[in-house]
């Protein structure tokens, strides 16, 4: 049932909603209020129909167990388990890790806090069951930054994941626990999720690949959201061609999700891959080089690998985008502001016309009244800001990061139309060393520079990979490929010349 509102509450709500009632006003609307709730008992009443994320089977299915920490030398997981389905695909055999903000039936998720500890979905998420039916076998949830809200890998209620390449570093995030967990090889596969950088910077400094997807190529039913405008889950491996056969599995509408146009284009991902480029325009985004955190030895790394492109035969030019300089602060405007919603409605958001987790939205609000204060530093920064500018100023401010995002989508565009791929550093900087001696300001604000030549992207819809391209110091170094909206295709096909051009010239 619906509890109706005391009078001294409804002061309190009409309070904050900046309205002056007197007495007698205040009695007329709460008879009106309870009116109003009384009405949507209704809804509580109709049955919820059984769509598809609750169409599961399961078969061959462990609820999981958290890994002793011998089990767990770099903290990649959160749940080891193991899920699969008797069915035969693309993905026979492979190993597959989940970031633990994504819905595995029957498997506890996290999403990196002790907040939703406890919170066992009863949903498949579109992406789940698409690589299970592909012959696949989940075999545990990944560590990750506490709700995607960071980009260092040491931002988790279950502590920091440790770079594989030299444990003293960490992985990156958010999609830490993915990324470390495929430079280990404890996984073949790993689908991670990007609202700013959280697929990308992990690959990147982990030396594996990863592949955020167009906007709306693949589903993002059944995970855990922070804005609808930029949510994507792509996928992570160790090589192109298994990111492209994933893809290939994941890819296409599921009717549920409103990030999704009517239709996507059917293509044929895997059958795109390609060792010629002769016939490619990589443009260099200088932009992307000249960072305040640029490091140098990052910079001569990929200039090299771009160089490599050009001895393929892929003719390169410079070209430049001054406004992707500046679109860092709008990228993190649009990811906390969509993030505070999140938080104030359930886990879920609002006003779009999809498929709602009603489960999780009633778990969520629950440990959210109870549990703030497990949150994460990050967390807690991001949403206080965010709350305080809705109050000052309304969403002006997301309203006008989302309409410039627009004009810098068309100066990528004008870029592009003239090259197949823009080329750049995945991350500006080398991985972050592991510090628990941190305080919390340097802990939050160091989070962000890794994510300047990434985070751009997610506003404007394009699609892009990293693809490991050397090392600084022993540790990887990532190329960031960029190309149209739906072109990944091309974009798969340049990362996967590049990489077996590498592997010959390491051999």
């Amino acid at each position: 049932m619906i509890r109706t509102p005391s009078k001294a509450e409804l002061r309190d709500v009409a309070r904050d909603l900046h309205f002056e009632l007197s007495e007698a006003e205040l009695e007329d609307y709460e008879r009106l209020v309870r009116i109003t709730l009384n009405d949507y008992e209704t809804i509580q009443e109709l049955p919820e129909p059984t769509l598809p994320p609750h169409e599961f089977s399961y078969a061959d299915r462990q609820a999981g167990r958290r890994p002793a920490r011998t089990e767990n030398p770099h903290n990649v997981w959160i749940t080891r388990t193991h899920v699969a389905a008797d069915e035969s695909g693309p993905l026979d055999g492979k190993r597959v890790g989940l970031k633990d903000n994504i819905s595995l039936a029957g498997v506890e998720m996290t999403c990196g806090s002790h907040l939703m500890e406890g919170y066992v979905p009863d949903v498949d998420a579109t992406v789940v069951r698409r690589v299970l039916e592909a012959g696949a076998e989940i075999v545990g949830k990944c560590n990750m930054d506490t709700f995607g809200f960071a980009a260092s890998g040491d931002i988790s209620a279950f502590g920091a994941v440790t770079n594989p390449h030299d444990e003293e570093y960490l992985a990156g995030g958010s999609s830490s626990g993915c990324a470390a967990a495929l430079a280990a090889e404890e996984v073949d596969v790993a689908l991670g999720c990007d609202q700013g950088g959280s697929v990308r910077i992990p690959a990147a400094w982990c030396g594996v690949v990863g592949l955020d997807p167009t906007t709306g190529l693949v589903p993002y039913t059944g995970i855990f959201p922070l804005d609808n405008s930029i949510d994507h889950v792509g996928p992570m491996a160790r090589t192109v061609e298994d990111v492209a056969t994933t893809l290939d599995v994941v890819a296409g509408t599921d009717g549920l999700d409103p990030r999704q146009p009517p239709s996507v284009p059917d293509k044929d991902y895997a059958a795109a891959l390609d060792e010629d480029v002769s016939d490619v325009t990589v443009a260099v985004l200088e932009d992307g080089f000249e960072h305040a955190e640029s490091d140098e030895r990052v910079n001569e790394a990929v200039r090299d690998g771009i160089a490599a492109l050009a001895e393929m035969g892929a003719e390169t030019e410079s070209v430049s985008v001054p406004l992707h300089r500046k679109a860092p602060p709008m990228a993190l405007l649009v990811w906390g502001y969509g993030g505070l919603q999140i938080f104030k409605q359930g886990g879920q958001g609002s006003l779009y016309d999809g498929w709602y987790n009603t489960g999780l939205m009633q778990i969520f609000s629950k440990a959210r009244r109870a549990a703030s204060d497990e949150l994460s530093a990050v967390v807690k920064a991001t949403v206080l800001a965010m709350e305080y500018l809705d109050r000052e100023h309304q969403n002006t401010l997301y309203g006008k990061a989302q309409n410039v995002s627009i004009e810098l989508g068309r100066r990528y565009d004008a870029a592009l139309a003239e090259a197949d791929v823009l080329a750049m550093p995945t991350v500006p900087c080398q991985p972050l060393r592991k510090d628990p001696d941190l305080d919390r300001v340097e802990r939050v604000l160091r989070s962000f520079p890794p994510t300047k030549n990434v985070c751009p992207f997610v506003l404007t819809n394009h699609p892009s990979i990293t693809v490991p391209c050397g090392t600084v110091d022993g540790l990887p170094v990532g190329l960031l490929l960029v190309a149209e909206s739906f072109d990944e295709p091309t974009l798969l096909r340049v990362a996967h010349a590049f990489q077996q051009r590498t592997a010959i010239d390491q051999s």
